[in-house]
């Protein structure tokens, strides 16, 4: 299935890997539609793509910690793009150290973003997807969400919060077998954030170096455009020497 003129929504769109998605989505024709709670990084992302592509993309509040948000994010592209193919959940809020280090309300706010907003968010655009003759509903997990793997510098609210995000991908799946969305997900290992604006986007990686954005980009973007026939459910990304497994 080719990318050319499908409208992708991106959480999580104002830095890292959801802005380096949205930046290559644009680059290869697509339409996105950036959705993240920081106006700042936003209008960044924003400038970037107008600047490569001489197109402005849409950006839409989205604080996936606030429920009142979401539902305004969400109805707002109900109502303005119907058309509307693609549904990347990629934001969620990060935080590492010891648990008992942490605040309630950081615990909420981990908890909030990665696991009620991505699904509150999900449900209200869904009956968007499934009007599309073919539809993608993809989430950026982490191998931090993996029963196997370590937790690697991340906290127990994270790794809970992962674990949590791929139950529910895995149900998800399940329940929408045999509609119009498909649904997928990647598992990302530790990630160096680098934008494709710096040269370090082109840069040759040797095995001892670590993932990249770019890597799990053009991961993302190999399963969107599989056929429609297709669907690469979960795929685990990780570098050679791996830090999660040893």
């Amino acid at each position: 299935m080719g990318l050319q003129g499908r409208k992708i929504a991106i959480t999580g769109a104002g830095r890292g890997l959801g802005a380096a998605l949205a930046i290559i989505a644009a680059d290869h024709g697509m339409v996105p539609l950036l959705l993240g709670r920081t106006p700042g990084t936003l209008t960044a992302t924003t400038q970037i793509i107008e600047g490569r592509t001489g197109r402005r993309p849409e950006v839409i509040a989205c604080d996936l910690a606030h429920l009142a948000s979401v539902a305004e994010a969400a109805d707002h592209i109900a109502a303005r793009h119907g058309n509307l193919d693609i549904l990347v959940n990629s934001g969620s809020q990060w935080a590492g150290g010891a648990f008992e280090a942490l605040t309630d309300e950081k615990i909420a706010a981990i908890i909030d973003s990665t696991v009620t907003g991505t699904m509150a968010l999900t449900r209200r655009l869904l009956p968007v997807l499934r009007a599309r003759p073919h539809a993608d509903l993809h989430t950026v997990v982490s191998m931090s969400g993996l029963p196997y793997a370590r937790m690697r510098g991340s906290s127990a609210a994270f790794v809970a919060a992962k674990a949590a995000q791929s139950g529910f991908v895995q149900a998800l799946t399940e329940e929408l077998i045999g509609t119009s969305v498909r649904v997928t997900s990647v598992y990302p290992g530790l990630i160096e954030d680098v934008l494709p604006t710096e040269a370090a986007w082109d840069e040759e990686r040797g095995a001892n170096d670590m993932l990249s954005d770019r890597n799990v980009v053009e991961a993302i973007l190999y399963i969107l455009k599989q056929p429609s026939n297709v669907a690469i459910r979960s795929l685990v990304i990780e570098r050679a020497r791996t830090e999660f497994l040893g």
